[in-house]
């Protein structure tokens, strides 16, 4: 049928409707996902654009529903009935509540558990109940991310909105779709994943520091991807909150890899998943890579699998060595999609096509016609074993950017990447591993307690002296309300030259607790010259002389080092 589809016309700056009568499309039975990555703090804020640009009654998130498993029906309907919780999470706790199980499951879990046997026997109404209300919905809830943005004229030209297209809710002052995804992508309208992404929010950290350091505007995408120290730190192991890479497990990987473009760190994030790894993919790689075996191209598919040393890791590749084979992209992308929902009834329709094709390809170069179907039927075999775990390599690509500009940042602007790692460090165990790393990579960078001139609500650099200094924020006791009223004071008063000088200044809402928490941390080492942490007691001394207190044993005492005001809280 003819579509109408809106075109933004930018010379003339107007939107026209074109008229199509013809629309071959590549995607048949699904539409793509979507997916894009901001910053965690602009995410509403796209959301509240898109209403803006689409209009509210075009633009709405889509629901989703918590539904009824095996474990909860049990649960549940035991608790309808009388029985004991604590008799009820006995029975159940071998059974996965992540996984949809059939009701056929609820006798095969019986078959290896007496009580769970005797409990089946004992309440055939409870079995009976749980058949019927599995899979069924319980709760509802918002997508975390989904839109979706509907087309403003129907087909034939008319106006129309969100509650013409699909049965819609408000979940307080949300507008929802009632449809779940599934559901959506079933009637042909395009969803769109809005995420959040925690590096974003760094890289913008990164970049804003080196802006005010250094007067350097960075742009990512004009970072070039040959730097050879960058790829030095990826095969020593310097990974620590390198996106992606910054786990143990990858950081060993990389020691082993030994990678130098970044193909091969493409091919890593794809390798390094419970998938591959199962199979061992991930060692065959770095086996190749490094000589230890010799690549085994099959014939036609050199150009696809040249830069994985002819693994086939990626869902494009299988797609695009299905061409090779005679399929149409079509009907590649509909193999993609059988295979990773396991349709082999589906897939066999396509063997005998690509079979034919390929051994007919295989014979042009020189191989007898039995020996080319039989490495036909080995390829496709093999391809549809690859496929089973292949991970999208636009979202690899994508990703593995990410990860090398995160590197990039560490190498050329160490004192930038580290401020920031150690600002979003999430949780306090972090921070001494990344101080560990700090110094096998030699960089000449000290990382200073919180001081009361330098640091703020977050960590803070001086570019002149080569320091990082710890966060205010970051000291138990300190809490929003004296950030604050310390900011406020450092905007009037200025630089506070001396221990003395900030008591003078301080304002009222600065209390005893807040400024002997301040003292151990070390928030007054540098204008009080303090070179020992146990100077820092002299200063305690002088401000509870100053009140008329002695010195308690809270602080000569052989504990004092334990005691919570030496230790910096978790974010």
């Amino acid at each position: 049928a003819p579509r109408r589809f809106l075109v933004w016309n930018e010379t003339k700056e107007e939107m026209k409707i074109l008229k199509i009568e013809k629309v071959e499309i590549a995607r048949q039975d699904s539409m793509p996902d979507v997916d894009a990555d901001f910053p965690v703090a602009f995410r509403d804020t796209v959301k509240e654009y898109m209403s803006k640009r689409y209009g509210v009654n075009h633009v709405c998130s889509v629901g989703t529903y918590t539904r009824m498993k095996l474990k909860t029906c049990l649960k549940d309907f035991g608790k309808v009935m009388g029985v004991p919780f604590a008799v009820m999470n006995k029975l159940t706790k071998d059974i996965d509540d992540q996984i949809e199980y059939t009701w056929g499951d609820l006798f095969n879990y019986a078959a290896t558990s007496r009580e769970l046997f005797r409990f089946v026997q004992d309440h055939p109404e409870l079995v009976h109940m749980t058949k019927y209300a599995l899979t069924q919905c319980k709760t509802s809830s918002i997508h975390p991310s989904a839109v979706i943005v509907v087309p403003q004229e129907d087909e034939d030209g008319n106006p129309i909105d969100l509650f013409g297209w699909m049965p819609m809710k408000k979940m307080g002052d949300v507008l929802v779709s009632e449809w779940e995804g599934k559901y959506i992508d079933k009637s042909g309208f395009l969803k769109e994943d809005i995420l959040g992404l925690n590096q974003l929010d760094k890289f913008s950290s990164i970049i804003k520091l080196i802006a005010k350091n250094r007067r350097e505007q960075i742009d990512v995408n004009t970072i070039p991807f040959n730097d050879e120290e960058v790829y030095r730190y990826f095969q020593r192991g310097w990974c620590e909150d390198v996106f992606q890479f910054g786990a143990m497990g990858l950081m060993n990987y990389c020691r082993e890899a030994k990678p130098h473009s970044l193909d091969d760190l493409i091919a890593m994030t794809a390798l390094f998943r419970p998938g591959p790894m199962d199979v061992k993919a991930h060692e065959t790689f770095v086996d190749i890579k490094n000589g230890r075996k010799k690549p085994k191209f099959d014939p036609g598919m050199e150009d696809i699998t040249r830069d994985t040393y002819s693994l086939y890791i990626y869902q494009e590749q299988i797609m695009r060595a299905m061409v090779v084979g005679g399929l149409t992209p079509i009907e590649s992308d509909e193999c993609r999609t059988y295979i990773k929902k396991k349709n082999h009834t589906a897939l066999a329709q396509f063997k005998e096509k690509f079979v034919n094709g390929y051994s007919n390809l295989i014979k042009s170069k020189g191989v007898a016609e039995k020996r080319a179907i039989e490495q036909a039927s080995e390829v496709w075999e093999k391809m549809l074993a690859f496929a089973s775990y292949g991970f999208n390599k636009s979202h690899a690509v994508a990703y593995t950017m990410m990860s090398y500009w995160s590197q990039w940042f560490k190498v050329n602007y160490p004192l930038e990447f580290w401020t920031t790692s150690l600002q979003y460090a999430s949780k306090e165990a972090d921070i001494p591993y990344r101080l560990v790393e700090m110094k096998k990579t030699g960089v000449d960078i000290e990382v200073r307690p919180p001081d009361i001139n330098f640091s703020g609500e977050t960590f803070t650099c001086d570019p002149k002296t080569n320091r990082i200094f710890f966060s205010l924020g970051k000291v138990k006791g300190v809490g929003e309300r004296a950030l604050t009223l310390l900011k406020a004071m450092k905007d009037e008063h200025g630089e506070v030259f001396s221990f003395e000088d900030f008591i003078t200044s301080a304002p009222k809402g600065i209390n005893r607790t807040v400024v002997l928490r301040l003292i151990m941390a070390g928030a007054f080492d540098l204008v009080e010259d303090i070179r020992n942490p146990r100077q820092r007691l002299d200063i305690v001394k002088q401000y509870l002389e100053r009140r008329g207190e002695p010195l308690s044993d809270e602080f000569t005492s052989p504990d004092a080092r334990t005691n919570a005001w030496w230790v910096f809280k978790q974010r």
